[in-house]
């Protein structure tokens, strides 16, 4: 899944990540996919760990091959 994190003050989008995940069974919850792309975010030092709230998370499927080339 992709996820892309947004400020909520300004709609800029601050970063987007391939996030892969594995489900027991059934799918992880979109939750576990925006923890994952907010501590990236915190490691490439484009958010402040205590300020979550400021932002928005969008989660969405990467395109296949075939949609890319339409």
């Amino acid at each position: 899944m992709n996820v892309t994190i947004v400020k909520r003050a300004t709609r800029d989008v601050i970063a987007q990540y391939e996030v892969h995940k594995a489900g027991n069974g059934a799918p992880p919850a979109d939750d576990a996919y925006f923890d994952e792309a907010w501590e990236r975010a915190i490691e490439d030092g484009l958010v402040e760990l205590h300020r979550r709230r400021d932002y928005d998370f969008q989660l969405q499927r990467p395109k296949t091959l075939y949609e890319s080339s339409l």
